[in-house]
């Protein structure tokens, strides 16, 4: 009896981790992309407080623990409370978020999620990898 329970534990438990991998890549996929969208939802604020108006240069968010920062120093435009992205899902331990092309264009770079790096270009998930 014990040598079946064994044998189940040595094919079940291989097959539990993958699940459980899977689990964990698909939300890193999931956060990711609502980071992503957090960036969009940041340009339209961005320009509702601004005239419409969006910097021609690259915006950069640093992220960490804590949440993705703006790195850059914006003169002449209005960014109270756009200082950081707004989002509800597993916060990144590093990263940046990059928005360009007058917030046309955004773009993830080494995003680190639940031990996943992920990239991310606007519109689809690029890709993700266990770091």
């Amino acid at each position: 009896m014990l040598a079946v329970i064994v044998i189940l534990a040595l094919i079940a438990v291989p097959q539990i981790l993958n699940i459980l991998n899977r689990a964990r890549k698909s939300a890193a996929e999931d956060s990711a992309s609502g980071i992503a969208k957090s960036a969009e939802t940041y340009v339209t604020n961005f320009m509702l407080k601004n005239s419409g108006r969006f910097p021609d240069g690259e915006l950069t968010f640093n992220c960490t623990s804590s949440g993705c920062s703006l790195s850059n120093t914006l003169t002449g435009y209005n960014t109270d409370n756009l200082t950081e992205l707004d989002f509800k899902k597993t916060k990144p331990t590093s990263g940046t978020i990059t928005i360009s092309n007058s917030g046309k264009n955004i773009l993830t770079t080494n995003l680190n999620i639940n031990n996943f790096t992920c990239l991310y270009s606007k519109g689809k998930s690029s890709g993700i990898e266990k770091k």
